[in-house]
């Protein structure tokens, strides 16, 4: 296999090997003559509206953008396409920009012999998780960027992530580890071009067999269809549509999944945590937000389910989440002077980040944060307040929120130094030198006990382990090693000087940066996901604070209220310019305008969520309308319906796609279903379908829900903690949920229900018994039978709907967690 031998023999070739002349192979192709060129390539990015695609305008390689233009060119050419997949705001993705694609040697040999195309993984997702799904079985990891060649049919040969640059690479060969020094670009080049030029048709059998194979490596979610999960050539044929086969919804779904997969999914997490440092694993530690959320909901499920796993063991199993939570907040990936997080810890104590700000994880963060706060007293006074509200600021009012209303996709790990730099560093925004510290400080003291606090050292508090080439020589990376009471009691200062000083001397630095440094880059993408994630966040933080009684109620309120309408208006945003009304098509991504990238799975998804929280919050039932239209689109365009129809269109399992059956240039419609470091879009869907079904009396959702758990019920029997999302669908699968409907004003039950921590299924319906016109009254077929007369209602054992009571309020009220460690 030609990836296999390139991997194998690449391992003895030195970086600086002199490449083959690129004039013709040492075997031409006789049955064909050679493809007449077009002329030389220009590079197109600029034509791109990614900003990621457009800071490649200006280099040496002359990037084609992911089109029929570039892919016939390859075919008539007869050439391999080189597609380098990435993102904005990701270090190696500049890296490899700066020191690769700017190298003559590298862009002389992919210019001539390739058709170089760059793609914006946050605009392409499908594209990115297919070829993922390649590099990945090739050699078990992933990162960005993304390098793949391929043939001209868009079939991989071969893929790798970050490679060094030609004369930055050291001599290849054996380390003293006996690891193989990592492949440099002119080796892979060459290698790859030999094949090619010499082994044509092995090569493009090779490649044909591996998609067939990549579609078994992908194939979650389909393991009872019999065929592949190829692409048709042509659209389905009349004879396949689902809306022939009628199916009764209001039937139950058979499963072998049970409650007993979570207890097994706590166990198997359980053998990976850290008990030190929290996280999961011993290096690379990301935040995992899905993980998180279903080991919070631990003492918090029904009593059924903490039967199944333990009440003592759910305990600890929620302690686990809180402990992370903990370290993840004084660790480094916390940037304790602006606000916000960072993508992950590369060390296993969080005292060294990956650079990169991302909405997705901030937004996701906000809503763990806020389980986490409320499971713990969910006071002014109570731990993790204080986090809570600094990120939510920091959503709402740093340099990811457009003036618009919509919120911007990352910013970048990297920056200049200083203004006038040509080349960017990793991390500078956010590094400091001792001297550089206690000059913007300014006062002894505080200087003194800031660097205590923020372990801020003479010589740089990054281990040399961890800084193979001095990119952090005698730079901090600020993070909290000592609490208040341990300096208190270390300096002889008493705890609230200490808090004092530690205040006054994060307001200076923060003054400073912001007026002295050179601002990392904002990728300025307005993504319909993204912007689901943040809007659900934002939405239920709000709620959560304008239902708090407290000391600080009006300034609770304030922050509600703006957090609130950040989230209105960003959903406003997604409405205006990435839905179109009239021909019912959801848009990806807003960038200088919008480009025509449809909505995949995940958009609709994360969206759904948001617009259902903001009903719940706000009882406009125009959310809930435009939810219930997205659903039924979501289902029509993505969901695998188990049809008796022979189809190669889907495996016929339930399910969603992650992308139309005609989405352009996509091998194959692979299934998310494992949870990253994003919930997966089954996870979010089943999520959706289950409060849809709930709110609005819809037995198909509940139906759809149930179905798309078991459409993964193979994969979670045997690797259950692979699937935490999917997990706590399990619960509403099983032992149903909990469905309230209000009529009026009831205070005291929004009061709970808003400051209820994420476990099972609850679901809130506003009722208005003089609106019998209305959309909800007609779409709900309930209305006619829910309560006239003010008060919560849910639907009791006789099938008619009563009053709650006040054991109906305890089953959702759950002891509070006590804070330790």
């Amino acid at each position: 296999m030609m990836s296999a031998q390139l991997q194998s023999e690449a391992g003895g070739q030195s970086s600086t090997s002199k490449p083959n002349s690129t004039e013709g192979g040492a075997q031409s192709r006789t049955e064909q003559p050679k493809p007449q060129a077009a002329g030389p390539l220009r590079n197109r990015a600029a034509g791109s509206k990614s900003p990621y695609v457009r800071a490649h305008s200006d280099s040496l390689v002359a990037w084609q953008l992911l089109d029929d233009e570039a892919i016939n060119r390859a075919k008539s050419e007869n050439k391999l396409i080189f597609i380098s997949i990435g993102f904005l705001a990701s270090h190696h993705c500049y890296l490899t920009r700066q020191e690769s694609f700017s190298n003559t040697k590298v862009s002389s040999l992919l210019n001539e012999n390739f058709i170089p195309i760059v793609i914006d993984r946050e605009e392409r997702p499908d594209i990115d998780n297919i070829y993922m799904s390649y590099n990945q079985s090739l050699s078990g990891t992933g990162g960005w960027p993304l390098n793949v060649f391929l043939t001209p049919e868009l079939q991989p040969v071969f893929s790798g992530t970050y490679w060094a640059a030609p004369d930055v690479q050291e001599n290849a060969g054996t380390g003293n580890d006996g690891t193989e020094k990592p492949l440099d670009w002119l080796v892979v080049i060459q290698k790859v071009l030999t094949s090619w030029r010499e082994e044509e048709s092995r090569v493009r059998e090779e490649a044909k067999n591996m998609v067939v194979e990549l579609g078994h490596f992908t194939a979650e979610g389909t393991l009872n269809h019999a065929g592949d999960d190829l692409l048709p050539s042509s659209p389905p044929s009349a004879s396949e549509n689902t809306n022939s086969v009628t199916i009764d919804y209001s039937g139950e779904v058979s499963g072998e999944v049970d409650l007993d997969q979570i207890e097994e999914a706590y166990e198997r997490i359980t053998r990976t945590f850290d008990p030190m440092f929290g996280g999961f694993g011993l290096e690379n530690k990301f935040l995992t937000p899905a993980k998180l959320s279903l080991l919070l909901r631990a003492p918090r499920f029904p009593k059924v389910v903490q039967d199944v796993v333990g009440p003592n063991d759910c305990t600890y199993i929620s302690g686990m989440a809180l402990h992370t939570l903990r370290r993840i907040v004084t660790g480094a990936v916390h940037d304790h002077i602006g606000g916000g997080f960072h993508r992950y810890s590369i060390t296993r104590d969080w005292s060294l980040p990956a650079f990169e700000k991302m909405l997705t994880d901030n937004a996701l963060l906000l809503g763990i944060f806020l389980d986490a706060w409320l499971a713990t007293g969910g006071n002014t006074d109570s731990e993790f307040y204080d986090v809570l509200t600094e990120l939510a600021d920091y959503i709402t009012t740093g340099a990811l929120l457009s003036e618009r209303g919509g919120f911007f996709t990352s910013k970048a790990a990297d920056s200049f130094n200083r203004r006038g730099d040509k080349v960017m560093q990793n991390g500078a925004y956010y590094l400091w030198t001792r001297k550089e510290l206690d000059t913007v400080i300014g006062d002894v003291q505080q200087s003194v006990v800031a660097a205590a606090y923020w372990n801020v050292q003479e010589h740089g508090n990054v281990d040399r382990e961890h800084d193979p080439h001095d990119e952090f020589l005698n730079q901090n990376v600020i993070h909290i090693v000592k609490n208040h009471a341990r300096l208190s009691k270390q300096l002889g200062i008493s705890e609230g000087d200490i808090k004092k000083h530690i205040a006054a001397a994060k307001s200076k630095l923060r003054s400073y940066r912001q007026r002295e440094r050179v601002r990392p880059d904002i990728d300025t993408k307005i993504i319909t996901a993204y912007n689901g994630m943040a809007i659900a966040a934002l939405t239920r933080t709000a709620l959560a604070l304008l239902h708090t009684s407290d000391d600080w109620f009006e300034r609770l309120a304030d922050r509600g209220k703006k957090y609130l309408e950040a989230a209105r208006k960003a959903a406003l945003f997604i409405k205006t310019e990435l839905w179109d009304d009239t021909k019912k098509i959801l848009y990806r991504v807003y960038s200088d305008g919008r480009p025509e990238i449809e909505a995949f799975a995940e958009d609709y998804a994360f969206l759904i969520e948001g617009l259902l929280e903001l009903y719940q919050g706000t009882s406009d039932q125009s959310w809930l309308e435009w939810a219930d239209e997205l659903q039924a689109l979501q289902i029509k365009l993505f969901y695998d319906h188990p049809t008796p129809t022979n189809s190669t269109n889907n495996a016929r399992c339930g399910a969603f796609y992650s992308t139309t059956v005609d989405a352009p240039y996509a091998l194959l419609r692979v299934k998310d279903a494992m949870d990253t470091s994003q919930p997966s879009v089954n996870a979010v869907s089943v999520s959706n379908l289950f409060r849809l079904g709930g709110i609005l009396g819809d037995q198909k959702y509940t139906y759809l829900a149930k179905e798309s758990v078991n459409a993964f019920g193979v994969e979670m029997l045997e690797h259950p903690n692979l699937f935490p999302g999917l997990l706590c669908g399990i619960v509403p699968w099983k032992i149903g949920g909990r469905h309230w409907i209000t009529v009026g004003d009831n205070p005291t039950e929004m009061a709970v229900f808003h400051r209820t921590p994420r476990a099972a299924l609850l679901t809130l319906r506003y009722h208005d018994p003089q609106s019998s016109d209305s959309w909800l009254s007609k779409r709900d077929p309930r209305a006619p039978n829910l309560g006239r007369d003010q008060g919560v209602f849910v639907l009791g054992t006789d099938g008619t709907y009563r009053k709650i009571e006040r054991h109906d309020l305890d089953q959702v009220e759950h002891p509070v967690v006590r804070a330790t460690g």
